[in-house]
């Protein structure tokens, strides 16, 4: 809800922008993609959550922008087809005065919700984004807590007990971490390629 929240707020602002302009299509979706990504990156990811990542702004831009990236593409991959559907049904222009318009666009960001769920999960569960909050800062001290991309709290406790050399718990984190890496590498080529193909389809609807 909160990548949707965020980003949806700048994907329609972009979306009745681009329809007050008259705008290509492929104009149109790279507006409403600059627009979506900037404001729910700078905005509700960085600024809004910057405790999390640690409580400076800069550091919470850069915490951040894989994970605000990873999700933007999925779920414009999701409205973006809707969106090419919705346009392809109705016989006139859509027009942010008209129903038609937050029609489409509600049942775009629907969609968008949901295919993005999934890479929504496998960020909070590698702690690259966080989730629902659910341990609060009055049931542990703050300090306890950890930031966007370390570890979480049961993440470490598991490590502390299968590790109790300092240099093999070294080597095993260190591992870790390439692994991520390896893993991250992977997600921003295959929503990358999603988002791609579904702008494609979303263009061969439109066209016809």
């Amino acid at each position: 809800m909160h990548c949707v929240a965020g980003d949806g707020i700048g994907i329609l602002a972009g979306a009745a922008l681009g329809s007050v302009l008259a705008l290509p299509n492929l104009a149109n979706i790279a507006v409403e993609y600059a627009l979506g990504f900037g404001f729910g990156w700078t905005i509700f990811q960085a600024l809004f959550m910057r405790d999390t990542a640690g409580g400076s702004y800069k550091q919470a831009l850069k915490g951040t922008f894989v994970a605000e990236f990873l999700s933007m593409n999925v779920l414009m991959a999701g409205m973006v087809l809707i969106v090419a559907l919705g346009r392809s049904r109705i016989p006139s222009p859509l027009n942010p005065l008209m129903p038609e318009f937050w029609f489409v666009m509600s049942m775009a960001l629907l969609v968008g919700f949901t295919v993005a769920y999934p890479i929504n999960w496998w960020l909070v569960a590698r702690n690259l984004k966080h989730g629902m909050m659910t341990v609060r800062r009055d049931e542990v001290g703050s300090d306890d807590l950890p930031t966007l991309g370390e570890p979480s709290t049961a993440s470490a406790m598991e490590g502390a007990r299968a590790e109790s050399p300092e240099m093999g718990h070294a080597h095993r984190a260190g591992e870790k971490g390439d692994n991520l890496a390896a893993q991250i590498i992977g997600m921003v080529v295959l929503t990358t390629a999603i988002f791609a193909i579904a702008v494609w389809v979303a263009l061969m609807v439109e066209a016809g």
